[in-house]
């Protein structure tokens, strides 16, 4: 009897083979295609080729590593960041792949530093003698506090490449901070014999200088000057000069500056230069004068014009600013240069005056010289302002990667890039480029100081007072960073530092924001009655601010007077009935005075005027379960949804309510419907890509919703509790921390949730094998819980459902050796 179906079955797998050897060819192909791009420094082509190798294999980490090198190459850090993060997770072996991460990874929290130097041990295992992996270690060691291991890396990295300047820099100065003042000498001498450039001799002149050894300082940075390249020459001049400077020697920093002019006296840097030291020593007037004459003395030159500009835009002077650029244009009408600076002021005195067509004036002249030089850096940043101010931060980030491509030196572009990506939700990408932009421009108080919100706002706490300092040192009257520092030293358990640093601002400077920071760290050192003081003398400088009501309402359910916050807050929300904030507010006081129809007005209010508030919808649909009108209100929204089948927000409260009620489903369904007719619900995208990742489901998916509602609420923390918990979920716990710290760090204290969330910190942590960290986030957890429940025995709140899982957990880990 023949058998029909064994030959049916062999006809199958030898299709079957072909089609896999056809895929082996395609992913090849692609995977030379993308590596020929790469050498041709055509990243977008690479990028391509290497995705559709990724389609082929998703596991491969030969071509994640191939899309990480053209997202770098395109300075998309962000996207880098995640290929790299999937190759090492892919292919361990791949050294150049862990190196490459290890550098993100210094500029990180704390435990990404810890990985960092595991990456650096791995690659060591199998490479003793790399220099590359030593400095890594080397690197990651002194950030985490560990001296003298990285010294012995340090060591070992110059012995492994004796001519290489990173090493032998970076040894030089352990040495010098570790008091070993001969041996660093040493070094920093053998660096200058090696590597005989302006930047080797500045770091021996520097070194000089902190041992008082003056003479030979200044003749370090004067050689420095001798080797410095014609694009060095003003820095290393500069650097000279604040030299003498910090000697009390203004007349002789005045005569370096004057001397290399007189070598080059059309240099427009080095008389701006000047000129920032005339300004700089109060000589405004000589410093005026001086970029005046230059344009005198070029006056068929549009440069030193454009230098009078900018100098008068940095000192404020908008409108002589724009004189100065409209005289360049007199001089040179189709030079593209004065044409974008024309708009760049137009746009920053519109934006000053609120004038939209002066806006639109400086945007239309950029859009016209890019139509001709598309790739020109100063077009592409001026229109990223405009975009940025408007709120289009795609376009934004787009155009700036693109002019840091062009001028990758261009500290004032990575500032607005890092700005973007901060204000489009990406704060990891943001950091990245704020660390670029303070290696730039060191004496750039801005890029400290945004820097240092962005740790705070990751979590990173020492991080920020790090920073914070840098900037305060650069501007000691700006009151906002040291409110910021005074905050994050409350997040490491600082309290008197940080009441001191508070303090010590004069009182006519604090403000709303200096007395409420005030008022908050006496609250948690327990002292109720300053607390009161300073959060009421916040409040008269701020009426109406839903944080201090909040504050100033825990004081007062404290002290028995929930009647006065009562009154207090809804008179706040009658005078401002359009702050969301405020209506939540008084939604919540109103379910505690027992007003709940109040409360459901405030919650639908607040709906109303921002529809994207996952924490409206929240209340709203908790509200009509806890009285018993789940399915009231269920019913009453199918209804309300036959007869506007097209409504997505009808589908998204339907299924706020559905979740809350338990069906899960259903609430899923719904908020598929609510996607499928307006894509635009960030709302529905973090609610689905929760229940999707507690559900173990399509997590792919999960992780595109919950990054795009992110990118979509920026500040919101339930938004960065989603994607942390999708990329817990997905196995990616080192990812998942930083994006649930920020979560459990903007979570006020009286916030319900933050236990929860905290507990999801500490399941990321134990994945991520960091035992000590997930104790703290458990044990926080449940001091949280015992605040919540607001009492003992009968007067205290039902514990919710996870609370068992905090203690399972917290019991297991303190079980383990």
């Amino acid at each position: 009897m023949s058998r029909p179906g064994l030959w049916l079955v062999g006809s199958l797998l030898a299709i079957a083979l072909l089609a896999c050897q056809s895929e082996e060819q395609r992913q090849a192909q692609h995977l030379e295609r993308g590596e020929a791009f790469l050498a041709e420094e055509k990243w977008a082509d690479a990028e391509l080729e290497f995705k559709n190798a990724v389609r082929i294999d998703p596991n491969s980490g030969v071509a994640h590593y191939g899309l990480a090198r053209a997202f770098l190459g395109g300075r998309d850090l962000r996207r880098a960041y995640w290929e790299l993060e999937e190759t090492v997770r892919l292919d361990p072996a791949n050294a150049d792949a862990r190196l490459r991460h290890g550098e993100f990874l210094l500029f990180m929290k704390r435990e990404d530093v810890e990985r960092a130097l595991a990456h650096a041990d791995a690659v060591l295992e199998a490479q003793p003698k790399r220099w590359e992996a030593l400095l890594l270690r080397a690197r990651a060691l002194g950030a985490l506090g560990r001296p003298d291991e990285a010294g012995a890396a340090l060591e070992a990295a110059v012995e492994a490449a004796p001519k290489e300047p990173a090493p032998l820099l970076l040894w030089a100065s352990h040495l010098r901070a570790a008091g070993r003042a001969d041996e660093a000498e040493a070094a920093f001498r053998k660096l200058t014999e090696v590597h005989a450039t302006f930047p080797s001799w500045a770091a021996l002149a520097t070194f000089l200088a902190s041992e008082q050894r003056d003479a030979e300082a200044e003749a370090a940075f004067r050689k420095g000057i001798e080797l410095a390249t014609p694009e060095q020459r003003v820095a290393a001049t500069s650097a000279l000069a604040s030299f003498l400077m910090s000697k009390e020697r203004p007349e002789d920093a005045e005569r370096v500056l004057r001397e290399a002019l007189a070598g080059d006296p059309t240099n427009l840097d080095l008389i701006y230069a000047l000129a920032r030291f005339y300004h700089s020593t109060g000589r405004t007037a000589e410093a005026d004068r001086m970029i005046e004459e230059a344009t005198r003395a070029k006056p068929d030159d549009p440069a030193p014009l454009l230098l009078l500009s900018s100098y008068r835009g940095r000192t404020g002077d908008l409108e002589g600013a724009l004189a100065a650029a409209d005289r360049a244009l007199e001089v040179a009408p189709e030079d593209s240069l004065a044409k974008l600076r024309r708009a760049e002021v137009l746009i920053d005195i519109g934006f000053r005056d609120k004038k939209d067509d002066q806006v639109a004036q400086g945007r239309a002249i950029a859009e016209a010289v890019l139509v001709k030089e598309a790739n020109k850096p100063e077009g592409l940043f001026v229109l990223a302002k405009v975009d940025l101010a408007q709120e289009r931060f795609d376009d934004a980030i787009a155009a700036l990667r693109r002019a840091v491509d062009a001028r990758p030196d261009w500290a004032q572009a990575h500032f607005l890039l890092g700005t973007a990506l901060l204000m489009s939700g990406d704060a990891t990408g943001a950091r990245a480029e704020l660390v670029r932009t303070v290696e730039l421009d060191p004496s750039g108080v801005d890029g400290h100081r945004m820097l240092a919100r962005v740790h705070a706002r990751l979590g990173d706490h020492a991080l920020a007072i790090e920073s914070g300092e840098r900037a305060i040192g650069l501007d000691p009257d700006e009151v906002g960073t040291r409110i910021l520092v005074a905050q994050s030293l409350v997040n490491e358990k600082r309290l008197d530092e940080a009441l001191g640093r508070l303090l010590a601002i004069p009182e006519d400077q604090r403000g709303a924001e200096g007395n409420f920071a005030i008022g908050r760290v006496y609250g948690f050192r327990g002292e109720y009655a300053n607390a009161r003081k300073y959060l009421s003398l916040a409040l008269e400088a701020k009426p109406g601010s839903a944080e201090v009501l909040r504050a100033l309402l825990s004081i007062d359910a404290r002290d028995g007077k929930l009647p006065d916050s009562y009154a207090r807050i809804r008179a706040a929300r009658d005078a401002n009935p359009n702050d969301v904030s405020l209506q939540i507010l008084f939604g919540h006081l109103s379910l505690a005075a027992g007003r709940p129809d109040d409360a459901e007005t405030a919650f639908r209010r607040a709906i109303e005027l921002d529809p994207d508030q996952i924490q409206a919808y929240s209340d709203l649909a908790g509200l009509f379960v806890a009285r018993g009108r789940g399915a009231e209100a269920i019913v009453t929204y199918e209804q309300a949804l036959e007869q506007n089948p097209r409504s997505g927000r009808l589908h998204l409260l339907l299924a706020s309510l559905l979740e809350v009620g338990g069906r899960l489903e259903d609430a899923m369904k719904h908020y598929e419907s609510a996607l499928e007719i307006d894509p635009g619900l960030a709302v529905a995208k973090n609610n689905l890509a929760y229940l999707m990742a507690e559900r173990g489901q399509d997590l792919d998916r999960a992780l595109d919703l919950a990054q795009e509602a992110k990118a979509e609420l920026p500040d919101n923390p339930n938004a960065a509790d989603t994607l942390g918990w999708v990329l817990y979920k997905k196995k990616l716990p080192a990812a998942a921390i930083g994006y649930l710290r920020e979560a459990v760090g903007a979570l006020p204290p009286e916030d319900p949730n933050l236990p929860l969330v905290r507990h999801h910190l500490a399941l990321a942590y134990e994945a991520n094998e960091e035992r000590d960290a997930a104790i703290q986030a458990l044990e926080q957890a449940l001091q949280e819980l015992e605040a919540l429940r607001g009492g003992e025995g009968d007067r205290a709140r039902p514990e919710p459902v996870w609370a068992e899982d905090i203690r399972s957990q917290l019991a297991r880990l303190r079980g383990q050796s």
